[in-house]
């Protein structure tokens, strides 16, 4: 696993500690929990002074109001997500493993789990890059990466099958599995079925990387049967 992988995921289960934050960086925080919370479109700039307990001037000192903070989330999230997404592009070996499966569903997760922490970005999108076009040009670049990714994914899982040796049939799975990767957060919204966070995820992991199942003959059924017992494994990993 390299350091690189190994340090997101020690960011995500919170084993990196970070000092007392500052106002500026207390203003993205709460910032991102109201606009996941109550949705972009209904919170102000003043709400989150008001949340924060800080005058709206002390926000307009480090942030140009609301648009300013939106824009330096975007630029945070664009930062990781586009560093997590390059790495199996980059990197020959990042999937290279005994078992590439659970290494593909590690990756999703930790990338997944980064998209959850933004999923107002995910569940207003369209209006949001109508409206801003950094996050419009930011999206499109970030749905590139997404196709990109899924094609190495869908590459390694599906090479006892030799799939590469059918271009078109290798990019209708990547696709499929980018598109999920899009969109997945609108669907769950959609349905409204209640979740943990963590069972929201891992779901979405399973729906992206059942993309390949049907290209795998008689061991779809050994796929899936591994799919479970990894889902089981890391849930009860992150259960309190």
């Amino acid at each position: 696993m390299g350091a690189r992988f190994r340090l997101i995921i020690a960011l995500r289960l919170g084993a990196v500690h970070w000092y007392p934050m500052k106002t500026a960086e207390r203003i993205l925080v709460v910032a991102t929990e109201l606009f996941n919370e109550r949705g972009e479109r209904n919170v102000t700039a003043s709400d989150i002074a008001l949340e924060l307990d800080i005058s709206p001037g002390n926000l307009y000192y480090h942030y140009k109001g609301k648009d300013g903070i939106l824009s330096s989330l975007f630029s945070r999230c664009y930062r990781e997500l586009a560093g997590m997404l390059a790495a199996p592009i980059l990197e020959e070996a990042f999937l290279e493993d005994s078992n590439p499966l659970e290494r593909s569903w590690l990756f999703l997760t930790v990338l997944m789990e980064a998209m959850y922490q933004y999923r107002f970005l995910y569940l207003n999108q369209s209006d949001l890059m109508q409206r801003y076009p950094e996050i419009d040009r930011g999206m499109t670049r970030l749905l590139s990466l997404k196709r990109q990714t899924s094609k190495q994914l869908a590459t390694t899982l599906l090479a006892s099958v030799d799939i590469g040796a059918h271009p078109q049939r290798l990019d209708h799975v990547a696709d499929s599995m980018a598109i999920t990767l899009m969109y997945w957060l609108s669907f769950e919204q959609l349905t409204g079925s209640p979740q943990t966070s963590q069972q929201t995820i891992h779901r979405a992991v399973l729906q992206v990387l059942s993309h390949c199942a049907p290209y795998l003959g008689e061991q779809q059924t050994g796929f899936y049967r591994e799919c479970e017992l990894i889902d089981a494994r890391l849930l009860d990993t992150h259960a309190p």
